[in-house]
């Protein structure tokens, strides 16, 4: 998803609702309101200097103010971003708590929470969230217009990201929640993955995600499913054959038993790590450094593989909106851009070369995303049965047909009606 801090219009972004659609007073009352916050927040700003507030371009979940504090605060950063949920099913706590779980546990640059409240008894009557602005561009802004120097920077830079996430590991799959300790402190826990909820429980109502193989992830997260389609759906239990998930079961089970899964553990990832969500700063001396990564919420610790998707965009950039494709390797034509693969190659270093291109591990990849996301549209419905075809090719042509997986797919069509459930439930 676009992040809330770059002003790079795309499909997901939407202007600040009350820029828009809400009349001058309305503004103005909700930035009084803000103005409100600020003075509650910093008490030592002298009453005859203000705070600087500027409405800022928000994503599709959050409204984003940029504040500046006034000197009289005696802070040395002074800029800082206030989120604002849209919608009442966000799940700030997590938020807060994967960006405070990043900062601790990786040399990842990414913003710090300063302030949050996950309640409505503030001078917003809304939650919010206040973090440090990351100086700096959108990288996918700015990287067409770089020099070579400054992207073979970017390149190195992209792999330690990579790296850096590859070093926390865990277990257990899932998503990072946090939750307070009597004297203050934070303790950190991986609870599973979100399945059919319009309104995640609580935290501490969720069991923690336990210890697994990959293999186990994959047939728990596809039967988990299964049952919340069976509980969604309007035409009786013997009516509804979400058979497709067996099929990618039998996937899984065939990706394991040819090793793919083999010495896999569950890393930290960040699934939506494309350059709408970096920021860039250019130095005096034209130094491009990586600043900051934005939108950690999408954050989760998924299999080792997950994370080696193949940045291509780095060293065949397309001037389009649409993110960059986990495809098949791409041989640069020109030697600045081979270079620039090279780069990043060097980086994370040649056991990973078969995580990055190998086409079974791009399809290991498909595989994790719908199992993480689900078939709730005709769309996905189309994704899951494309995989399945694709992998029973890939299979074929190495050891022979495997019926099991070249069954009937016509199961996978999704009626209108519960295409619109689940488009309602979104």
């Amino acid at each position: 998803m676009p992040s809330d801090e770059s002003n790079k219009s795309t499909a997901s972004h939407s202007s600040c609702s009350s820029c828009v659609s809400e009349s001058s007073t309305v503004v103005y009352r909700f930035e009084s309101r803000v103005h409100e916050l600020c003075r509650l927040l910093w008490p030592s700003a002298a009453e005859d200097e203000s705070f600087e507030v500027e409405r800022l371009k928000g994503g599709s979940f959050n409204r984003v103010i940029g504040i500046k504090t006034p000197p009289s605060t005696g802070e040395a950063q002074g800029s800082y971003i206030l989120r604002i949920p849209r919608f009442e099913i966000a799940q700030q706590q997590r938020e807060v708590a994967i960006l405070r779980y990043v900062r601790q546990q990786t040399s990842i640059p990414t913003t710090e929470v300063i302030f949050s409240d996950s309640t409505t008894e503030n001078p917003l009557n809304e939650p919010y969230m206040i973090q440090t602005r990351i100086p700096g561009q959108s990288l996918q802004d700015i990287y067409p217009t770089l020099n070579h120097e400054q992207k073979r920077a970017i390149a190195k830079q992209w792999g330690q990201i990579l790296l850096s996430q590859r070093t926390v590991r865990n277990n257990s799959p899932g998503i990072v929640h946090a939750t307070p300790n009597e004297d203050v402190t934070i303790v950190f826990a991986i609870h599973p993955y979100d399945v059919d909820s319009e309104q995640p429980p609580e935290p501490a109502d969720v069991p923690l995600s336990p210890a697994q193989s990959v293999l186990e992830l994959f047939v728990t997260q596809y039967e988990r499913w299964e049952a919340a389609h069976i509980r969604s759906s309007r035409a009786p239990a013997s009516a509804f054959r979400p058979d497709h998930f067996d099929r990618l079961i039998a996937v899984a089970k065939d990706m394991d038993a040819a090793g793919l899964f083999k010495d896999t553990s569950f890393t930290l990832c960040h699934l939506d790590l494309y350059p709408h969500n970096v920021m860039v700063d250019i130095q005096s001396d034209g130094a491009a450094n990586i600043t900051g990564v934005l939108d950690w919420d999408c954050a989760v610790f998924a299999p080792d593989f997950v994370v080696c998707a193949p940045p291509s965009w780095i060293w065949a950039w397309k001037d389009d909106d649409d993110e960059p494709l986990d495809e098949a390797e791409i041989i640069p034509a020109n030697p600045e851009d081979q270079a620039l693969k090279l780069d990043f190659e060097e980086v994370v270093g040649n056991e990973l070369r078969d995580f990055f291109y190998a086409p079974q591990y791009r399809m290991a990849r498909r595989l994790f995303d719908i199992a993480i996301e689900g078939t709730r549209s005709n769309v996905a419905f189309e994704e899951a049965q494309e995989l399945i075809k694709e992998w029973a090719d890939f299979q074929s042509k190495a050891t022979g047909p495997l019926p099991e997986v070249e069954a009937d797919l016509s199961s996978l069509h999704v009626s209108s009606t519960e295409e619109d459930d689940a488009q309602s439930a979104d």
